[in-house]
């Protein structure tokens, strides 16, 4: 009976993970839809307070590792402002200027760039394949953020500084992601990611302050409704609780293969339902991106501390 009831529980973090990831991959062209309607700073701050009651009413049920010293509270703020809201800015505002499928793909790049990072700080195993994995990765990078030069070589203002954003996005993510970490061990995954969740929505009500002041219907139509709430329920605080559990039930290795999925399914979400266009760049580099972190992922060993 406990061996039935540990494997129900580990096929329904499968498939809270299978279905989350869905839920991600459209997530892209979902936003970027709703971006055509939103700015990306006011849609940002919505879509965080849309997300925060599920956020608070977690964090009400883990009230005992939720407190925080004025030390750690500095902390939080600190590697918020550095990672998850600067990555925030950079997404929103990138994806408004270039296509979800190259958002996507770029996006996907964090672990290649969390590798390079940390192979600098000496916190990672230094491996060929890694190595290989890192050259790959950026290798497809270039060729999707260049592959709507055609025989030109001259992409369009917008797509490139919204590729350039994103891109930037990703890095910053990166470094957030490197100096978390230490809090993470010390605090636990889970308080860490509300309060930040918490920060940022703070962060992001500040920044579209201006326009929230002076907010009208027509600035948030009706249409634009669902997106908002798609993206602040499902993708954020929906996708919160996925991974958390699935964190618990199968672990980083297993739990973390999942990441592969989005961009795919952003790609084909945004050629079939948005009609971008699928350039040689992209069909190329795609791929090659999607393989580079692939082999990131499967090849980054920490250093184990002395």
């Amino acid at each position: 009976m406990a061996n039935l009831r540990g494997s129900l529980r580990a096929h329904s973090a499968d498939a809270a993970m299978s279905f989350i990831v869905i839920i991600w991959g459209l997530h892209f062209i979902v936003m970027k839809e709703g971006l055509s309607d939103v700015e990306p700073n006011t849609y940002n701050a919505i879509r965080f307070v849309a997300g925060l009651p599920v956020m608070l009413a977690v964090a009400y049920t883990q009230r005992a590792a939720m407190r925080l010293s004025w030390r750690d509270a500095a902390l939080v703020i600190g590697i918020t402002i550095i990672g998850p809201f600067g990555y925030q800015i950079g997404f929103a505002s990138g994806l408004d200027r270039t296509t979800s499928t190259n958002t996507a793909l770029l996006v996907a790049t964090t672990p290649a760039w969390t590798a390079l990072l940390s192979l600098f700080a000496g916190m990672v195993i230094v491996r060929r394949r890694l190595l290989a994995g890192i050259a790959i990765t950026l290798a497809g990078v270039a060729l999707v953020v260049l592959g709507g030069a055609g025989a030109d070589v001259a992409l369009s203002e917008d797509d490139l500084i919204g590729s350039g954003l994103v891109l930037g996005a990703a890095i910053v993510g990166a470094v957030g992601n490197i100096l978390s970490k230490p809090v993470l061990d010390r605090l636990g995954g889970m308080p860490v990611a509300i309060w930040t969740y918490i920060a940022t929505t703070i962060g992001m009500i500040l920044v579209a302050a201006p326009d929230l002041a002076t907010l009208s219907s027509s600035d948030v139509p009706a249409r634009a409704l669902p997106n908002v709430l798609y993206s602040g329920l499902l993708s954020s605080a929906g996708g919160f609780l996925a991974w958390n559990y699935a964190l618990k039930v199968l672990g980083p290795t297993r739990a973390s293969t999942y990441h592969n999925f989005p961009p795919i399914i952003a790609a084909v979400a945004g050629i079939l339902i948005l009609s971008e266009p699928l350039t040689v760049g992209l069909a190329l580099g795609g791929p090659l991106t999607l393989a580079g972190v692939i082999i990131v992922r499967q090849n980054t060993l920490l250093r184990q501390r002395e």
